[in-house]
């Protein structure tokens, strides 16, 4: 195995660790993400309201959507690595359970597209931007 195909290998099994935190909401994937799969001062752009820069913040992100969709999940529909970045096309779902943007919860089942793209340092994610359609989850939510 090349150095290349290695390093692409070890740059997804990042990711999807990432996201396998973020489907489960379980307390000890998220301490091995924050330790061990996110740079300590990892990039998170935009951060998660109320968040800080850094790894630590991962779990304010986690409790966030966990808050406001307790049964969150996130599909993905394409995973691209190319070189040190990984870019996920992917659906987040989840019942809407509390306050989000200034909607009151409505108990409705939304599905919402992500865009995120990751950057791997060191075998560690040292940066994530991400664009999701609000606008259509708004939408769905009448507001």
């Amino acid at each position: 195995m090349s150095d290349i195909t290695a390093s692409s290998q070890a740059a997804e099994a990042a990711v999807h660790r990432l996201y396998q935190a973020m489907n489960t909401g379980n307390t000890e994937i998220i301490d091995d993400v924050v330790t061990n799969v996110l740079a300590p001062t990892w990039q998170n752009a935009p951060l998660a309201p109320g968040s800080e820069p850094g790894a630590e913040s991962f779990r304010d992100t986690i409790a966030f959507l966990r808050h406001v969709f307790p049964d969150f999940t996130i599909t993905h529909e394409d995973i691209v690595v190319c070189g040190d970045r990984v870019a996920v096309r992917s659906v987040s779902s989840g019942t809407h359970s509390a306050d989000l943007l200034g909607v009151a919860p409505t108990g409705r089942k939304v599905a919402y597209r992500a865009y995120d793209f990751h950057r791997i340092e060191n075998g560690r994610i040292a940066e994530s931007w991400h664009l999701e359609d609000f606008h259509g989850l708004l939408d769905q939510l009448n507001a």
